[in-house]
């Protein structure tokens, strides 16, 4: 056996096993822009998760440092 013809073999077993693990992950092999369209969905909506989570965040630090001041505030007028 060649090494061209080894080359050929592991290119093509390379490829079949691609395209069963694309498969097996729910990918249509023969349609490389609908699994590009969805990876890109995917980005887009952890994307926006995490900018949820780090706004959350920031109100919830807000919020607090708000009450505390108000807490000093209400206690230096003699309120509490």
């Amino acid at each position: 056996m060649t090494e061209a013809q080894i080359h050929e073999i592991a290119r093509q077993a390379a490829r079949e096993a691609v395209k069963e693990t694309l498969l097996t992950l729910g990918f249509d092999p023969n349609k490389p822009l609908e699994a590009q369209a969805d990876m890109l969905f995917v980005r887009k909506t952890r994307l926006g998760s995490e900018a949820i989570t780090r706004q959350g965040l920031m109100i919830a630090v807000a919020t607090v440092t708000v009450a505390i001041l108000g807490l000093i505030w209400a206690s230096f007028k003699g309120h509490s």
